[in-house]
């Protein structure tokens, strides 16, 4: 007989299957299955719907994060942020360095209504647009001297695009790999898996 094995903090506990008998709500046939104590099936195991896949759910990867303006606080303090739309017609998220890639912005713009704080006006906040040479994006030919021409690991890699090795490894066999690493390097540098190390572009 199947059974599962939980552990609750610090006791066990084993539950069975049991052979439980119904109409199938699709074919309307006398089936039997063996079920687990909670709610009873609706369908038979023909009829049952398949489940979707979980790679159809997955968010897609976040490119790097990149500065177009400075928001500018009533002390003159200017903190680089991007622009982000947002579900609401003319409204955009204002996204900092720190929030891109974790957490979410509670602060929200719109041209004609300014600044916003979970739906209060921000008072003495303004934006301002980055220069032409600031927004332009960085995308090197070569590898800075900091990084040398060597196999890198998979922590190093993963602290270098700030992805989990869950991430990267899923990544690492595709074709997109070298653009998608580029995407997530902070110089704009392609990278390759090969041999169970990853390696810098060069050329």
């Amino acid at each position: 007989m199947p059974s599962q094995t939980f552990i609750v903090r610090a006791h066990s506990r084993t539950i069975y299957t049991k052979p439980l008998t119904f109409v199938c709500a699709k074919c309307e046939q006398m089936t039997t299955r063996e079920c687990y104590p909670g709610n009873p099936p609706k369908y038979c195991l023909k009829c049952s719907p398949k489940r979707k896949k979980g790679s159809a759910t997955q968010k897609p990867e976040r490119g790097m994060f990149h500065a177009t303006h400075y928001l500018i606080a009533p002390s003159d303090t200017k903190t680089e942020i991007c622009l982000e739309k947002a579900p609401q017609p003319g409204w955009y998220w204002v996204r900092t360095a720190l929030d891109w890639f974790a957490g979410e912005s509670i602060i929200q713009y719109h041209k004609e209504k300014g600044l916003h704080s979970q739906g209060k006006l921000l008072s003495g906040y303004s934006i301002e647009l980055l220069s032409v040479e600031a927004v332009t994006e960085t995308t090197p030919s070569q590898p800075s001297e900091a990084l040398s021409v060597r196999p890198y690991t998979v922590k190093e890699v993963c602290r270098r695009f700030r992805c989990s090795d869950k991430v990267l490894k899923r990544m690492r066999t595709t074709p997109d790999m070298p653009q998608w690493s580029q995407s997530r390097d902070p110089e704009g540098i392609a990278w390759e898996w090969k041999e169970g190390k990853y390696f810098p572009v060069i050329g």
